[in-house]
C-alpha cells in the first residue's frame, strides 16, 4: 500500500496549454515557443530544453488561447530550478491584471475538476 507525498506547495496551480516567450540577460530572447506546464500566483513550469541559468532575472510573456479569443500577459521572474522537462521561474513582480488573468484561470480549472 503506497501513500501520496502530501502537496507541499502553498498557492493552487493548474495544468494548462499555453506559450511563452522568455526574455533575459541584456536583450537575450528564447524565441522559441515553450508549453507552459502549470501556473500559480508564485510561478510557472515551462517544458523545454533550452536552460537559463538559475538566479537569471527575466520577463515572460504569456500567450493564452482560446477558441474565441486571444490573452497575452507579462510577468518578471527568476529562473529557480531546472529538471529533465524544463525549468521553473518564481514570479517577482505580477502587474494587476496580470494578477487577475492568473486568479480567473485557476479558479476556472480548478471549478473544472
Amino acid at each position: 500500500m503506497s501513500t501520496a507525498a502530501p502537496e507541499q506547495r502553498e498557492a493552487r496551480r493548474i495544468i494548462f496549454k499555453s506559450s511563452a516567450v522568455i526574455r533575459y540577460q541584456q536583450g537575450q530572447t528564447m524565441e522559441a515557443q515553450v508549453d507552459t506546464a502549470n501556473i500559480s500566483l508564485n510561478g510557472l513550469y515551462l517544458k523545454t530544453e533550452t536552460r537559463i541559468p538559475i538566479e537569471t532575472s527575466c520577463v515572460i510573456e504569456i500567450h493564452l488561447t482560446g477558441p474565441t479569443s486571444k490573452m497575452d500577459f507579462k510577468a518578471k521572474g527568476l529562473i529557480c530550478r531546472h529538471d529533465q522537462s524544463g525549468m521553473g521561474i518564481t514570479f517577482t513582480h505580477l502587474d494587476p491584471d496580470s494578477t487577475l488573468h492568473i486568479v480567473n484561470l485557476v479558479n476556472l480549472h480548478t471549478a473544472a475538476d
